[in-house]
């Protein structure tokens, strides 16, 4: 991630910032708008920001995935 990608340009918020948000346990649009304010305005980056929460969760399935298959 870019820290100075912004995703929500009305409220500046980067990509860095929503991914923290994300994996400090935010599963909805409205929780990372709660978290960071991502998304609470005009509303245009809200498809960016479902698309950003399934790949952490992608991620995070993935990484599980990998420690259940790797052999002791």
């Amino acid at each position: 991630a870019h820290p100075r990608m912004y995703v929500c340009l009305c409220r500046a918020v980067s990509e860095t910032t929503i991914v923290d948000a994300i994996r400090d346990g935010a599963t909805t649009v409205e929780a990372v708008g709660q978290a960071c304010a991502a998304g609470t305005n005009c509303g245009k980056c809200r498809t960016s920001i479902e698309f950003m929460i399934l790949r952490e969760q992608e991620l995070v399935s993935l990484a599980g995935r990998e420690q259940r298959e790797t052999p002791p």
